[in-house]
């Protein structure tokens, strides 16, 4: 098993900062203003965010012929 380095040098570490912390820091705070009714659009869409972000890891991983 390949050891994972967690540093911003690592470009998946970069992107999970870049693009989920902020999605799921702004949902975390949305979650509470928005009436409970629309919650669950708040859930599915950071489910849908997070598919995206770790469907981009494996294809890139997978077209890197990284393991």
């Amino acid at each position: 098993m390949k050891k994972f380095e967690f540093s911003f040098k690592n470009k998946y570490v970069r992107l999970w900062f870049a693009l989920l912390l902020p999605v799921i820091s702004l949902l975390a705070i949305l979650i509470f203003l928005v009436p409970i009714e629309y919650q669950g659009i708040l859930v599915i869409l950071s489910v849908i965010v997070a598919f995206i972000f770790y469907g981009w890891v494996k294809f890139d991983k997978k077209k890197n012929n990284i393991t």
